[in-house]
């Protein structure tokens, strides 16, 4: 128990008590609910000042404005936007997948070179060719030769 008695000045037995855990956690929560309270009437007060949601609309529309602007510098620029870099990615693992298993048949993973190993250098294509087969010279795509 965490009481203790002691005799006072009139010979009277008293008792100090020391919190326990529970009581402690208790008074915690307690403070921590008062405190939520005082943060959510401070920003419903906020929120009814018209100064401040008038700043918070123009900052808003602000960012807005920003975000278009770098999409738009971004695909003026030709790189991929990041939903499109995690499409690829997505790709990438599913054909990754896909290889193993051709390779290595079923249940196999995928290798993929660790830190500091070195992997296999696949050469470059002749200069003038385009990787991915393109429009470029000796592609039947249409915009290379003309075969008559």
């Amino acid at each position: 128990m965490a009481t203790e008695e002691t005799k006072g000045p009139d010979s009277e037995p008293t008792t100090a008590e020391e919190p326990t855990p529970e009581a402690a956690a208790g008074t915690i929560q307690k403070l921590s609910k008062r405190g939520e309270d005082a943060l959510t009437r401070f920003l419903d007060e906020l929120g009814k000042n018209p100064r401040v949601s008038d700043a918070l609309g123009k900052a808003s529309a602000a960012k807005g404005k920003a975000d278009s602007a770098a999409r738009r510098a971004v695909g003026q620029v030709g790189a991929a936007s990041a939903e499109q870099l995690e499409e690829l990615r997505g790709q990438i693992e599913k054909l990754e997948a896909r290889l193993a298993k051709l390779e290595g048949g079923p249940g196999a993973k995928a290798k993929t070179p660790k830190e500091g190993e070195a992997e296999e250098a696949t050469p470059s294509p002749p200069p003038g060719r385009s990787i991915g087969g393109g429009t470029s010279r000796g592609s039947g795509a249409g915009g290379g030769s003309s075969a008559g």
